[in-house]
């Protein structure tokens, strides 16, 4: 039964990839889109590949990246509600880029509209500071990684509400980067991204046997032989960078990093080692989804995909704890 989910799910990703390519304010066939990937002599060429291919990519990094940083860290604090921005990585990045465009505003410099280096910047700087303060007796303990991480997230958002009051006429551009978009993305804007999500990746796939341990108790996983505060910060800075690198080049987008690890523990069970696989596969065809809704919806305009990821991932999360899978 594994298996045919298993083809599903990889089938269902494939199948995805290309109907989101084909998708756009120019239509173009699902014939056309498959012959102008193959055909260099297309007249669709310069759309599909420099406009669509790159838009579609990152938003599968960013959907794979944020679902599997997400169900690692459930599995580390045991807690169903936690996603990727639990240490203040969306309010730091939030900041940090409508800084900004303040800035932008307020000296004429142009280019201080490239959002994604003090968006970077804040969102370690938010992350660190949380871990930092959680810190006791060189241990991380959990509960006070939590409320250190919502207690940073406040004193952003704080920040970033007095800085909205004071850009009133830019305040449009900045609403749309707070609730996420995947518009204007080019091929430079995906190595970063996608060398943070391998890196997590791997380093929490080779971590599965301690993640495993820590999802039935830090006791237990300290009886097992488990080095829990290495695996802590190990998991929590990749994740922090991960989470990082992908909301400063498309903005806050929430609700993928915490329903879609509870949908690949539903259908493929919780051991990490086929977790974080099912969660990244499951988290990239979600989020190409959503862009894809965000694209048509309103078209010729576009809606930001966090409110799409909102507006899907809350009735299948309502769903999913019906059934009981809200309780982790």
């Amino acid at each position: 039964m594994k298996r045919f989910r298993w083809l599903a799910l990889v089938s269902l990703f494939a199948v995805l990839f290309l109907v989101c390519l084909s998708l756009g304010s120019v239509k173009v066939s699902f014939v056309e889109t498959i012959r102008a990937l193959i055909d260099p002599a297309s007249k669709y060429k310069p759309i599909v590949w420099n406009l669509r291919l790159p838009r579609v990519f990152m938003g599968l990094i960013a959907g794979a990246s944020l679902a599997s940083v997400g169900a690692a860290f459930q599995g580390l604090l045991r807690n169903p509600l936690v996603d990727p921005y639990l240490l203040g990585v969306s309010s730091g990045a939030s900041f940090g880029a409508v800084l900004s465009i303040y800035l932008a505003t307020v000296s004429s410099f142009e280019i201080l509209y490239k959002l994604p280096a003090l968006s970077f910047a804040f969102a370690m700087v938010a992350s660190l500071t949380a871990i930092v303060l959680a810190k006791k007796n060189g241990t991380i303990p959990i509960v006070e990684l939590i409320l250190s991480g919502v207690m940073i997230s406040v004193l952003f958002n704080s920040a970033t509400i007095t800085l909205l009051m004071l850009l009133r006429r830019n305040i449009t551009h900045a609403y749309v980067w707070l609730f996420g978009s995947l518009s204007g993305v080019s091929w430079d804007d995906l190595p970063g991204p996608f060398v943070s999500f391998v890196i997590f990746f791997i380093v929490s796939l080779g971590l599965s046997y301690q993640l495993n341990a820590m999802a039935m108790g830090e006791i237990h996983a300290k009886i097992s032989g488990v080095n829990t505060e290495l695996v802590k910060l190990i998991v929590y800075s990749l994740g922090s960078l991960a989470a990082a690198s992908v909301v400063s080049k498309t903005g806050v987008i929430g609700f993928v990093g915490m329903i879609t690890p509870h949908m690949a523990r539903r259908l493929f069970g919780a051991d990490h080692r086929v977790l974080l696989i099912s969660s990244a596969l499951i988290g990239a065809s979600f989020l190409a989804v959503c862009d894809a809704l965000a694209r048509v919806m309103v078209s010729p305009s576009e809606m930001p995909i966090g409110v799409v990821t909102a507006f899907v991932g809350v009735p299948v999360m309502l769903v999913l704890i019906k059934k009981g899978e809200g309780r982790g």
